[in-house]
C-alpha cells in the first residue's frame, strides 16, 4: 500500500510528536505535594530561580524565588520548594555548591541531625560561599608574604654561608668516624663491653 506524500508527512510530525511527549514524561517530574522554607544569604554567588536544591546529595526542590531583603542589613532570601517527603531537622545548614568547579550554582542543605523537623515557611540557617575574589585577594597576601619569607631566609643563608659550611664540614666528619665507629664495632663486637683505654 502506497501513501500519499501529505500522509507521510503527517505520520512523520505524529511520530515526532509522540518521541516529544515521551521525552516530557520522561524527564518532567510529576507535581508532587512541596512545602516552604527560607534561608538568607550574604553572598549568593551565581544562584539563579529554579536551581536545584538537594538534601545530602539528592534532589528534592527547587530554588522558587529570590528576593532583597534590605533591614536590617541586605540579604539574599532563597525561597525554597522543598518535596513534602524530604525531612530536615531544625539545625540543617544551606550552602550553595557548584556542579564541578565552574558548573551550575544549586542550594546543599545538610540534613541536620537534633530536633524537631522544619515546617512550611521556616527558616534554615544558612552558609555562605567562599567569594573567589575575597579567596584571590587573601592568595595574593599569602604569595607576597611567602616572597618576604624567601627573601629573609636568601639573606639569612648568604650572611651566614661560612658558618653553614663549616656546619656541613663538620656533619660530614661525623659522619665518616661514625662509619669508621660502625665498621670497628662490627669487626670487634666486644669492644662494647671493655671500658676503652
Amino acid at each position: 500500500m502506497k501513501f500519499s506524500k501529505e500522509i507521510q508527512a503527517g505520520l512523520v510530525i505524529v511520530a515526532a510528536f509522540a518521541v516529544g511527549v515521551m521525552f516530557y514524561v520522561k524527564t518532567a517530574k510529576i507535581r508532587a505535594k512541596t512545602y516552604e522554607l527560607k534561608t538568607f544569604f550574604n553572598f549568593a554567588g551565581d544562584l539563579k530561580n529554579n536551581a536545584i536544591v538537594k538534601l545530602s546529595g539528592i534532589e528534592v526542590g527547587r530554588l522558587k524565588q529570590t528576593n532583597f531583603i534590605y533591614t536590617p542589613e541586605t540579604k539574599v532570601e532563597c525561597i525554597l520548594e522543598v518535596d513534602q517527603n524530604a525531612k530536615i531537622h531544625k539545625d540543617a545548614i544551606a550552602y550553595i555548591g557548584t556542579f564541578g568547579f565552574v558548573g551550575d550554582a544549586y542550594i546543599g542543605l545538610t540534613p541536620g541531625a537534633h530536633g524537631d523537623f522544619l515546617k512550611n515557611r521556616d527558616v534554615i540557617q544558612s552558609e555562605d560561599p567562599v567569594e573567589m575574589r575575597l579567596l584571590m585577594r587573601k592568595a595574593d597576601s599569602i604569595a607576597d608574604n611567602l616572597d618576604g619569607i624567601l627573601l629573609e631566609v636568601r639573606n639569612i643563608v648568604t650572611d651566614n654561608k661560612q658558618g653553614l659550611n663549616s656546619i656541613v664540614g663538620n656533619l660530614e666528619v661525623t659522619t665518616e668516624n661514625f662509619k669508621e665507629f660502625s665498621e670497628d664495632v662490627k669487626k670487634h663486637p666486644w669492644k662494647l663491653l671493655f671500658k676503652g683505654e
